[in-house]
């Protein structure tokens, strides 16, 4: 007999890219949003596809076969993570990771009945991936309650239930949302509630509907325990979780930089102990993981506990490559970057944001340029991928300090790297100085006293060709923590590269007012050679058929 459902959690849903397309055009020639679509999508038989789906598209020219590689292959954490903390609270619970390549999976769990299906928003930007979500759910499990929490209900409910909150939260079509940085507990709750038949109504960080308006239950901070919450990796598939995994061991930000509220909105620095992570990685070796991914903010900080961790590493020897986020100016001595390469480390996300040392100090960055030289060369001498992110547009920012951004690119060569517009957030520190900046606008449709959107958008465009000394890397879908995944399925750094190069010569050539086709058609024969001699490992999910 199958055992009752109490909870599904859904994790993310990628949307359609022609969708993504026809949103991008509409902001117009010269936003940040349509340069950024520029540099995103490849063309293949007339059709602009993203990076991933040309890659497997033109694999599968190769192979014959009918392979969707995407990032969603790594199990979506907050699912996992949700999962693992009801089940701790004696509740039955399963996960989908990518919902519009599991729909089959989905279909048959919400065909068992849960009680609750909760849908997480994590890297969501607006309510529009949720809306298929929820119409899926209501027609396979019409009686389910529909819970809606994460990021973007957070961003929703920033001030408030307000009138506009009160619009999005009717648009998107749950039965109650969940409205807290942590929000655990308010899903066990919740839950529970819903289980039992009482109404969720008044249970803390939970908003529900009464007469017709979306009210909130009582505001109460959660501390959720991390040593607590650890995964228990036994109660899922290895066919599920694969070669590569993320989990992760803090939660926050120990630091304020200026562009990001982040750390205001989820509380001081947290960490899980040591032990506790060792256990968990134990098992994760156990599925069969190889490539593991820290999701931590700033793995590398405090500097004392992640020599612990890399030495717990190197202790357990459990043949994990590993890859996170890093900060160099927090590597203060060649220890902290020999255990890292002697614990597996393979890959470091380096949030660099720009190469001046004046937008550094008005980031609030809290690093000097030495530290980051040093840093790049330090961990390049001991063959650990970089990856460099760069802002373009902070107040402040002039073509000088974009030229000393591209100098410095080019001078310290991370292997790879990406530069995008800055992101007006009202909420960040620095908009409480907006007056001083001249800050006006906010999100991509910005301007202040030393430049405007569109001219960061065309400063990303001139980076684009200018950076020569490192190789740039797609967003939508991809993104750094695309290359453990690849990795995982045979594709390395050393035979992407120069996969990326090729499609970074497509792009210049078809930018210009006048490109030359015959070019053209040679670099795309490049590039579907330099595809067709990788040896991947097949996909889990597959294109959809008609």
């Amino acid at each position: 007999m199958t055992e009752p459902l109490d909870c599904v959690i859904i994790g993310y849903n990628e949307g359609d890219f022609q969708d993504y397309r026809a949103m991008c055009e509409s902001t117009g020639a010269g936003s940040p949003t349509q340069q950024i679509y520029s540099k995103e999508f490849m063309e293949v038989d007339g059709r602009q596809l993203s990076w991933m789906d040309a890659l497997s598209t033109l694999r599968n020219k190769a192979t014959g076969r009918n392979d969707k590689y995407h990032v969603g292959e790594v199990h979506n954490l907050a699912g996992i993570y949700l999962t693992n903390f009801l089940r701790k609270a004696d509740l039955t619970a399963q996960t989908v990771s990518l919902f519009s390549a599991e729909q089959e999976r989905l279909a048959d769990l919400l065909e068992l009945g849960p009680a609750v299906v909760a849908v997480t928003t994590t890297f969501y930007v607006n309510i529009m991936p949720v809306l298929p979500v929820v119409d899926f759910i209501r027609y396979y499990a019409p009686n389910a309650h529909i819970v809606v929490g994460g990021p973007l209900v957070d961003n929703i409910c920033l001030d408030g239930v307000t009138d506009m909150a009160q619009a999005l939260l009717h648009g998107m079509g749950a039965d109650s949302y969940v409205v807290e940085s942590q929000g655990e507990t308010a899903l066990v709750e919740l839950t529970r509630a819903v289980k039992a038949g009482r109404s969720p109504q008044g249970l803390a960080n939970v908003i529900t509907q009464v007469g017709g308006s979306w009210v909130p239950g009582p505001k109460t901070p959660e501390a959720n325990d991390l040593d607590h919450a650890t995964i228990d990796w036994s109660g899922f598939h290895p066919s599920v979780i694969g070669a590569t995994a993320q989990t992760r061991t803090a939660r926050s930000c120990a630091f304020k930089c200026s562009f990001c509220d982040y750390p205001q909105r989820a509380g001081a620095l947290t960490t899980a102990s040591v032990e506790a992570i060792r256990h968990e990685l134990r098992a994760m070796a156990e599925l069969g993981v190889k490539n593991l991914v820290f999701v931590d903010d700033t793995f590398n900080v405090p500097p004392k506990r992640f020599k612990e961790l890399c030495r717990m590493l190197i202790e357990e020897d459990l043949g994990l490559n590993w890859y996170s986020y890093f900060r160099c100016s927090n590597a203060r001595d060649e220890e902290t970057f020999d255990l890292a390469a002697a614990s597996g480390c393979k890959g470091v996300f380096l949030g660099i944001e720009s190469g001046d040392q004046d937008i550094l100090a008005a980031m609030n960055k809290l690093a000097q340029d030495a530290q980051y030289r040093n840093g790049i060369a330090q961990l390049k001498q001991r063959g650990i991928t970089t990856f460099a992110s760069i802002i373009v547009g902070f107040p402040g920012e002039n073509e000088k300090t974009i030229r000393n951004t591209i100098n410095f690119l080019n001078e310290t060569g991370p292997t790879f790297w990406r530069a995008q517009a800055w992101w007006g957030n009202p909420k960040a520190p620095v908009y409480q100085r907006k007056e001083m900046h001249g800050i006006e606008g906010s999100a991509y449709d910005w301007s202040h006293r030393t430049m405007n959107s569109v001219e960061a958008a065309r400063w990303c465009d001139v980076m684009f060709d200018e950076v020569t000394e490192s190789t740039w890397l797609p967003l939508y879908d991809f993104d750094f923590w695309a290359l453990p995944y690849l990795d995982g399925k045979g594709l390395g750094v050393t035979e992407l590269k120069p996969i990326l190069r090729v499609s970074q010569e497509i792009m210049r050539e078809r930018s210009l007012p006048v490109p030359d086709q015959i070019r053209l058609q040679s670099l795309n024969g490049q590039l579907y050679k330099a595809v067709a001699a990788v040896d991947m490992a097949p996909s889990r999910f597959e294109f959809a058929t008609t």
